[in-house]
């Protein structure tokens, strides 16, 4: 990819794991339009699209896409991504279990089905595929923030900071990664720290009501007691 691209790629992806879905789109239109025949680019819009229920939309762009040059892991990758925004869980798994079979070195495959499993409540599953993501690239910012916040949503907070601050090590404006040490900074007590995740996380993510939220819970434990 261009290095001209890289920037609103990265945007993509960050508003994309942050749920800032119109953001996601805005950046991916913004990198296509300097770099019109970048794939991954491409496999970003489709996924924006139909996370916003844009499925037609989505389908004309997959067109392209596959006119580029698809391959059969990133195709089902992005069956997955369609179901997965129509609520269809059951079916994103099969497609991302079809996605492992077809390419089962690719980290991002194995990141991608964690969460889902998450998401489908299968925790313990999920694990072993983020563990199984980190395993293929211990140093995948990806990875390891699926790791993490599967290790902080069970309740193992010294691992789970250990995996996210990894993920934050290897691509600092991660923004899911940065907001995620955040919360487990402030669980810690290291409030510095924590307030300085959640600040970095509002420069890139301006209005976050859940990051506005924790600075201000920070900066209530941080004020000296009055007698």
């Amino acid at each position: 990819m261009p290095d001209r691209s890289i920037e609103f790629y990265n945007a993509a992806v960050d508003a994309i794991q942050a749920g800032r879905l119109d953001k996601a789109l805005a950046a991916a239109e913004n990198s296509l339009t300097e770099n019109p025949n970048d794939t991954e680019t491409w496999q970003l819009y489709v996924i924006a699209l139909n996370a916003l229920g844009r499925h037609d939309d989505a389908r004309k762009a997959t067109v392209k896409l596959k006119q580029l040059g698809l391959s059969e892991a990133d195709g089902v990758m992005l069956q997955a991504a369609e179901s997965t925004s129509l609520g269809d869980l059951a079916a994103a798994l099969s497609h991302y279990e079809s996605a492992i079979e077809a390419d089962c070195k690719r980290t991002d495959i194995h990141a991608g089905y964690a969460l889902a499993l998450l998401e489908a409540g299968r925790k313990e599953d999920a694990l072993m595929a983020a563990e199984m993501a980190t395993s293929l690239d211990p140093a995948d910012a990806r990875a390891n923030y699926a790791l993490g916040h599967i290790l902080r949503l069970d309740g193992q907070k010294t691992a789970a900071l250990n995996a996210l601050s990894k993920a934050v090590a290897t691509e600092p404006d991660f923004m899911p990664a940065v907001y995620e040490e955040g919360m487990l900074l402030a669980e810690k007590g290291s409030l510095n720290e924590a307030m300085q995740s959640f600040t970095k996380y509002l420069k890139a993510m301006p209005g976050d009501p859940s990051a506005t939220q924790a600075i201000e819970s920070i900066r209530e434990q941080m004020r000296p007691e009055t007698h």
